[in-house]
């Protein structure tokens, strides 16, 4: 127990410290991690990793608030895209969490592999950001789509979005740490939705760890937030002043790793 406990707070500390440093969102550290945990505790696959995906968003809701507080501070949060993206940030969260409750624990699994292992090539490859326009579209159709699949596709894999906002705000040339602060500010919003809508669908599950809350685990939550919610305003502090390219390279091979532990877990061991 005492172990388990080091890990998940040795685990906030370094999760708070990538969000707040990377805006990739600490959420791609966290549900893995725990996802393991729980398979070393001997709970169900069946809903393991819905377990960990609710956890971690629950994580994100306290380490977002001061990653927030750090980057206004900063001046690094755009308002005038938070009014544009919220809306379809949040339906998409909506959308994104209920169907991750609907979802079978192997497909969820099957999902983060597929998009950590895209967000691991993109961070790995891409060292000059792809732009596409000199701003936002000016269709509030699209900016809503585009907001609510960087929600929906964030909440299924139990993450803040920073991994998919960060490089679709570059593409419109929004600079890099007013991405990253915006982004930070967007992952609230796609994390209070869906762990309301997975404690809500979790309720009547049997089986799950102690201290949960439908799919929400508490004692996850609290030992991963009372360290993440200060490294990350360390590392919003120390994302603007320096050089990510081989941070971004070094935490893709991370991504890389967890993918191919996820892979022999399920389908070679």
């Amino acid at each position: 127990m005492t172990s388990l406990i080091i890990i998940f707070l040795l685990t906030g500390v370094i999760s708070g410290f990538i969000a707040g440093l990377l805006g990739v969102g600490g959420g791609i550290i966290i549900v893995p991690i725990s996802y393991f945990i729980l398979l070393y505790l001997d709970y169900s696959t069946v809903y393991a990793m819905h377990v960990a995906i609710a956890s971690s968003l629950g994580i994100i809701c306290f380490t977002s608030i001061s990653s927030i507080r750090s980057h206004l501070k900063l001046g690094n949060v755009n308002r005038s895209i938070l009014k544009r993206w919220v809306p379809g940030i949040v339906l998409g969260s909506i959308l994104g969490s209920y169907c991750a409750s609907i979802i079978s624990g192997k497909i969820l699994v099957n999902i983060f592999i597929f998009l950590a292992f895209l967000i691991a090539l993109n961070m790995a490859f891409q060292r000059d950001p792809i732009i596409l326009s000199k701003d936002l579209p000016r269709s509030k159709l699209i900016n809503l789509i585009l907001s609510a699949m960087i929600g929906f596709l964030s909440v299924l894999i139990g993450i803040g979005g920073g991994s998919f906002s960060v490089p679709s705000l570059t593409m419109f040339s929004k600079k890099i740490h007013e991405a990253v602060g915006t982004s930070a500010t967007l992952g609230f919003f796609i994390a209070f939705p869906g762990v309301i809508i997975l404690m809500i669908s979790g309720s009547s599950i049997n089986d799950l760890p102690p201290f949960s809350i439908g799919y929400l685990n508490l004692a996850i939550v609290l030992l991963v937030s009372s360290t993440s919610i200060f490294t990350a305003n360390i590392g919003a502090r120390v994302s603007v002043s320096v050089n990510k390219v081989t941070l971004r390279r070094l935490f893709s091979i991370f991504l890389l790793l967890t993918c191919i532990s996820l892979i022999m877990e399920h389908y070679i061991i």
